[in-house]
């Protein structure tokens, strides 16, 4: 029976999710924004309008969110999705890297406002690039290759992403 070369990656990833599910983070909050500005023409949004409210989900799936913990809150700003280095997307919207920057900062008051909130120092920042290939070549014996849809690279790529953010967050 042939089994599908995309189905045994699926699987490898959903059972590489599993060990960071288990040592789930706190943080008090988790924000993300992206500002594109610095490429011109990028279009990425106009394809991906939820691009950042999927990746704070993402996020928020392998954490705890707990507004009242003195655990620290991040801010993820998405400054480039680009094909292949290239920030302008074609028409079908097919994108394989974003870029962005993740800062951490101190937890946030109950009842403050976000003003006020943004005024207290960084605990850090790092920035944060992720690619995602499809695999090309031959399949190994009794395999099919089935290349990845945009869809498919969407997903990997956004929760590649937030599992990359979480592994990063200090205990």
């Amino acid at each position: 029976m042939k089994r599908l070369w995309s189905t045994a990656l699926c699987a490898g990833l959903a059972l590489g999710i599993a060990p960071l599910s288990a040592q789930e983070k706190t943080l008090s909050d988790v924000e993300v924004k992206s500002d594109l500005s610095a490429f011109e023409k990028s279009n990425a949004l106009e394809f991906w309008p939820d691009l950042t409210e999927d990746l704070g989900k993402a996020i928020a799936a392998h954490v705890n969110i707990d507004d009242q913990a003195e655990a620290p809150r991040i801010v993820v700003e998405i400054n480039k999705v680009a094909i292949d280095g290239e920030p302008v997307l074609p028409d079908s919207g097919a994108f394989n890297q974003i870029e962005g920057t993740i800062a951490m900062h101190p937890a946030s008051k109950a009842g403050s406002n976000t003003e006020t909130d943004a005024e207290l120092p960084q605990m850090g920042s790092y920035a944060l690039k992720v690619s995602a290939k499809a695999a090309e070549g031959e399949a190994p014996e009794g395999w099919v290759i089935i290349p990845p849809s945009e869809d498919d690279f969407y997903n990997v790529l956004i929760n590649a992403y937030a599992m990359e953010v979480v592994e990063r967050i200090e205990d």
